[in-house]
């Protein structure tokens, strides 16, 4: 087992380095699907069925000790100031949920779409006459942030510095465990920024969705000021880097079958099934921690209360006893009938319906209107993050001035 140590010892891409990273999950699933890393003090799942229970397990599994390992801690040690329901437990999280999802609704995700067709082709729009992009910079990194922005009723003259500070929250140093002043610098950014937001908003003055949340209350309970802000940070660092890395990361893999992208091409209605397919087999997300509340057994080892457990999303959705022979493969046709791409269970992705609308309207008018983009492999930088992988930087040629 020394080469899977190796591999295992943490670094910001130690799970998603390569263009195939799954040589290692593979590893893990056949010769240690229970495997402790000894130096960093971890627990690794990689099968589905044991992720897909960890996620249902909640009462075994907890988030309260911190969702990715750089922040872990021990259950009860709570922030008061900034509350995020990914770090909250039922009944706690159930009613957090609940009240949030009061606003967020699927009605008001889908009543969106001609807006966010509108912000993506605004920004292809800008390059589409130079012939090349940075994808990232031009088009997938700045369109999510004022999806965002619109729903939570943020200024455009704000968006640039939430974008910059949401960035800078998830930057990690290779071969570190530590959290650099760079990320604390940005996390604390957000919340000065929507600390004084707060200030100036009135309960239902139509400013979005952090105004109605202010007015809201069920069964007698509103949110708190800590939660409201937990809410803010937190949807503004899923909602942005998620899509960002999720629609960069299709284009990069498209790029890299180019059968499967001139189907998209000739169709871009086919995006949904492209989308899901890229949140299986290359998630943004690669892993989510959690700890454990009780002593358990799991595949010969004894694990203890207050272990550190790493539900290894990426792995899991390679998992051939779950997809079949082919699920190390690309392909767009595949249609399964779960993956964990949006984790499950209590923790499912309040912002799953919205994500996956941004990534079809972004791959439908990439493909329409850019179709013939040319990636520069030897160009490309990977994002450096813990459990986020993407790109920093995908530059694109196509043809200038292309057709809408």
């Amino acid at each position: 087992m020394s080469a899977t140590q190796n591999d295992l010892v943490y670094n910001p891409y130690a799970f998603a380095l390569h263009e195939d990273p799954y040589a290692t999950y593979r590893r893990l699933r056949d010769d240690a699907p229970a495997y402790w890393n000894p130096e960093l003090k971890f627990w690794v799942l990689s099968r589905f069925d044991d992720v897909l229970e960890a996620f249902r397990d909640f009462d075994t599994f907890s988030s309260a000790g911190g969702v990715a390992l750089e922040n872990r801690r021990p259950i009860g040690k709570v922030n008061t100031e900034n509350q995020q329901m990914i770090e909250l437990d039922p009944p706690d999280h159930t009613q957090f949920r609940k009240l949030v999802s009061r606003v967020f609704t699927g009605r008001r995700v889908a009543e969106m779409e001609s807006e966010i067709r509108a912000i993506v082709d605004g920004y292809i729009d800008q390059v589409i006459e130079t012939g090349q992009a940075d994808l990232v910079d031009d088009i997938t990194g700045p369109f999510p942030m004022d999806v965002i922005s619109s729903l939570l009723g943020v200024p455009r003259e704000d968006r640039d510095a939430l974008r910059y500070e949401s960035d800078r929250l998830l930057v990690r140093n290779d071969g570190s465990m530590e959290i650099p002043p760079e990320a604390v610098e940005g996390f604390l950014g957000l919340v000065t920024y929507f600390s004084e937001d707060l200030k100036t908003r009135k309960p239902g003055d139509g400013r979005g969705l952090i105004s109605d949340l202010l007015e809201l209350e069920v069964d007698g309970r509103a949110l708190s000021e800590p939660e409201l802000l937990g809410f803010c940070t937190l949807f503004v660092i899923a909602g942005h880097e998620t899509t960002t890395k999720m629609v960069a990361n299709t284009i990069e893999i498209l790029s890299r079958h180019p059968e499967q992208r001139s189907q998209v091409v000739a169709d871009p209605t086919t995006a949904p099934a492209v989308i899901e397919e890229v949140l299986r087999f290359h998630n943004s997300t690669q892993y989510m921690h959690r700890t454990l509340t009780r002593d358990i057994e799991m595949h010969g080892e004894q694990m203890h209360e207050g272990d550190s457990v790493v539900l290894l999303i990426g792995a899991a959705n390679h998992d051939e006893r779950e997809f079949g022979p082919t699920a190390g493969e690309f392909d767009i046709s595949r249609r399964p009938e779960r993956h964990l791409g949006f984790g499950y269970g209590a923790h499912f992705c309040l912002g799953a319906a919205l994500a996956r609308m941004e990534g079809r309207v972004a791959v439908e008018q990439i493909h329409r209107r850019l179709g013939d983009y040319q990636v520069d492999h030897d160009a490309k930088v990977r994002f450096h993050s813990g459990n986020v992988t993407g790109w920093t930087s995908l530059p694109i040629t196509f043809t200038q001035g292309a057709p809408s």
